[in-house]
């Protein structure tokens, strides 16, 4: 059985690491984009009428 070389531990360590952050990086600009969606949503939304129909009958 060969001998494992810390430098080789490490290297599988930054591999580890490097997908870690690239898949957190990708969370990070969904949520950008989620974001930027809702606002642009909010901003798309017609202003409340300002007249009010009640309903007679009291109900």
């Amino acid at each position: 059985m060969t001998e494992i070389r810390r430098i080789d531990v490490l290297r599988f360590l930054e591999r580890v690491q490097e997908r870690d952050l690239a898949r957190t990086r990708a969370w990070i600009a969904d949520e950008e984009r989620r974001e930027t969606e809702r606002i642009r949503g909010e901003q798309a939304r017609p202003p409340a009428p300002d007249w009010l129909i009640e309903r007679a009958g009291g109900r």
